[in-house]
């Protein structure tokens, strides 16, 4: 390796991720840079961040787009003797071949990898015709094998789309992930909004954003520490609880990208901390550049789709988590009171959670607390 070169590596964004996915290149291979210029964009199973370089010179990719590296392993190089870094990438790859050092992951694509899991390949038997193993490659596996299926690109009823993206693949790894981690079922419950609307409209006349999100979030924050089972997960023979009430709530971009932005210890915050911070991880959410503090690790998620004439929908817990609430959209309830029928805003509350931590009894009382915690008796 040549005295200035400079090795741009995976970097381990969460504590518990061994490997990142390079999701694109922001500089051309071989390339003139400078030192600070965004030159990577990569991804784990909860954050994306941007890479920028720690030096200037020529920049020469160690390995494609769509590839998952290793924690620590190369992902390009940066110096002024082109000649000298591919040399030093060489000596790594056969370095890697021959086991040299800690393991690293093998480069994939992510159509590779979601392939590979689905047909359960193994990715170090499949032969690679470049330097990162490409979903063509697993399809030629599967094929020698005779367990390939015909191809959807013969289906005279079918027009190609386009490649899904490492975001969206990841998406529905984490979805059956968590559909295969716990049995899981549904309880539907009204929630009374008089009491939110009041608390918005309060905010609002001092000058204050606020919102159903931020009013839900806030209820939450005040309601979960009474229900631990709800903040549980069945590991190993073991039930472990989270520790702080960190809650994720769902944003899609105007791609289409879903993320969960997660906002701490949401039971310390005040209605005026969790609209900042709402405001805050939405913007960011939206641009995708969430930071790595910003995602995973939550206890508990919250998805509103407040599209009129959506009554209900049902959410899917993420991985490690037991529950989800899902709330629909406003809605007028006729209610009979002490001073007649009246009109009352209300919203379906849809809550899914692992029936082998907790019943619908449970569920249903958590619901009710929820209610309770949004319609507060007046002081």
């Amino acid at each position: 390796m040549p005295d200035d070169a400079w090795v741009l590596r995976a970097p381990r964004l969460n504590q518990n991720d061994d490997a990142v996915t390079l999701t694109r290149w922001l500089a051309l291979d071989r390339s003139q840079i400078a030192a600070g210029q965004p030159i990577a964009e990569i991804e784990t199973e909860k954050a994306t961040a941007e890479l920028v370089a720690g030096a200037a010179g020529l920049l020469l990719h160690a390995v494609d787009a769509g590839a998952r590296i290793a924690v620590d392993a190369p992902l390009a190089y940066v110096g002024h003797d082109l000649a000298a870094l591919a040399r030093a990438r060489e000596a790594h790859v056969t370095s890697a071949a021959r086991g040299d050092g800690p393991p690293t992951a093998i480069a994939a694509t992510a159509k590779a990898r979601a392939l590979a899991q689905a047909r359960g390949i193994d990715l170090a038997r499949v032969p690679a015709s470049g330097a990162t193993i490409k979903e063509a490659d697993v399809a030629r596996v599967l094929a020698e094998r005779g367990g390939a299926n015909q191809s959807l690109a013969t289906d005279a009823r079918l027009v190609f789309e386009g490649q899904a993206s490492p975001r969206q693949l990841r998406v529905a790894r984490n979805l059956r992930e968590a559909r295969q981690a716990g049995i899981f079922t549904t309880l539907a419950y009204t929630l009374d909004l008089r009491g939110p609307r009041r608390l918005i409209a309060s905010e609002l006349a001092g000058g204050r954003t606020a919102s159903l999100l931020g009013v839900l979030l806030l209820a939450l924050g005040k309601t979960l520490p009474a229900f631990p089972r709800l903040l549980s997960v069945l590991a190993d023979d073991g039930i472990y609880r989270y520790r702080d009430i960190d809650v994720a709530f769902a944003v899609r971009s105007p791609e289409g990208d879903l993320s969960a932005p997660v906002i701490r210890q949401v039971d310390r915050l005040a209605i005026g901390d969790i609209a900042r911070a709402c405001a805050r991880l939405t913007k960011s959410a939206m641009r995708g550049k969430l930071a790595a503090d910003d995602s995973g690790g939550a206890c508990f998620t919250v998805s509103l789709i407040p599209t009129p004439n959506v009554e209900s929908f049902v959410a899917l817990p993420a991985p490690l988590q037991s529950a989800i609430l899902a709330v629909g959209a406003e809605r007028a309830e006729l209610a009979l009171t002490a001073a007649g029928v009246v009109a009352r805003p209300v919203a379906t509350a849809t809550v899914t959670y692992d029936h082998a931590i907790c019943d619908g009894l449970y569920v249903a009382q958590f619901c009710e607390a929820l209610d309770r915690a949004l319609n507060p008796e007046p002081a």
